[in-house]
């Protein structure tokens, strides 16, 4: 080993293209739609049944839409789950949501070009929903608008757990990947 060259053993960081905010856009309007869609059929049920529960208290009957409403809410309840996982947890483990792997990006920590694991996806996501439940929504506003301005294209959320949204030159799958053709 010659004089100049380097023996520590860290890894260089590694060279990550920000995704611009158009990429980021479509991936979240994609993700909301997706998460919209699976949430309605909960909601329509708990209100069905809060509306039948309601017509049957004015007539002096009992409530008949008691049931519907317990199956609504245990229905909002798996969804709000199912979205933790989703844009969540399986956001950190893997870098992606099907609104990122449409729009070509993927989540990766500042400088290491991997996934920032479950723990800093979930906290990714629910950081912003708490803050925002005493701002009426003005921080999420603020979050999504911030890549427009910022010269790395991070949000707020992504500068607190030091995470950035990439272009993904990876292929998708390994079996899309074929070094033969």
């Amino acid at each position: 080993m010659s004089y100049f060259e380097d023996s520590s053993t860290e890894s260089t960081a590694v060279s990550q293209t920000p995704a611009g905010y158009g990429k980021r856009a479509l991936g979240a309007i994609i993700d909301f739609l997706i998460v919209s869609a699976v949430g309605t059929v909960p909601t329509v049920v708990f209100f069905i049944g809060a509306v039948a529960a309601g017509n049957a208290s004015d007539k002096g009957e009992p409530a008949e839409g008691g049931m519907m409403m317990l199956v609504g809410g245990f229905g909002l309840l798996a969804w709000l789950v199912w979205q933790v996982w989703l844009l969540g947890y399986r956001q950190g483990v893997s870098g992606t949501t099907p609104g990122k792997r449409t729009a070509g990006t993927r989540l990766t920590g500042i400088g290491t070009g991997e996934a920032p694991g479950g723990g800093v996806g979930v906290g990714r996501f629910l950081v912003p929903m708490l803050i925002n439940i005493g701002g009426f929504g003005v921080y999420s506003i603020v979050d999504y608008l911030w890549p427009l301005w910022d010269d790395d294209n991070q949000r707020v959320s992504d500068k607190m757990f030091k995470t950035q949204v990439v272009l993904d030159d990876r292929p998708a799958t390994p079996t899309q990947y074929n070094p033969i053709s």
